[in-house]
């Protein structure tokens, strides 16, 4: 003879449907900012890349700079800088930064180096001898950031041609 099948209580669960709802949607919202650090990284937000990555340029100025808009404190960051032909004068040219961008930042290396530097009360010019004066030429600017935050200034052929740019600076 079989014996009847008992039929077992379930255990009993507490359960708190609402709480539980409201970690998924914590949930989803963490993955969300997490993908969108994510991108964000990716599109240079943080350094090296499209986000990052500009030109100042402007058709009065003979004159571009490549850069980039995001950096880290005392990491390598690089300016080139592009004069156009015909900007020399006399087989010289001069790259002007002003003194509030200069105080911010440390130059480590100036490509090809300069003939001379001149200091005034708003920056420092830097001349550059020009083998072809109709012929475009390149500087490559070595330098790093002091200072963490914005950074802000002044580059070009001299004070009253120059462009206003601004850096950010990671700790």
């Amino acid at each position: 003879m079989s014996t009847p099948l008992k039929r077992l209580e379930r255990p009993t669960v507490n359960q708190d449907l609402p709480f539980q709802h409201l970690t998924w949607r914590v949930q989803r919202i963490g993955w969300g900012v997490i993908a969108l650090v994510l991108l964000s990284a990716l599109s240079g937000i943080f350094g090296h890349g499209p986000l990052s990555e500009t030109t100042l340029r402007h058709s009065s100025i003979p004159l571009s700079v490549e850069y980039e808009r995001f950096g880290r404190y005392q990491s390598a960051l690089t300016l080139h800088i592009h004069v156009h032909e015909g900007a020399a004068l006399q087989g010289t040219v001069g790259i002007w930064f002003s003194d509030d961008y200069l105080s911010k930042v440390h130059i480590q290396q100036i490509m090809p180096t300069p003939e001379s530097a001149h200091i005034a009360s708003t920056g420092m010019t830097y001349v550059f001898r020009v083998a072809q004066p109709e012929q475009p030429a390149d500087i490559i600017v070595d330098l790093q950031a002091q200072k963490i935050g914005l950074i802000s200034g002044r580059i070009g052929l001299d004070e009253s041609h120059a462009f206003h740019f601004w850096q950010w600076i990671y700790p």
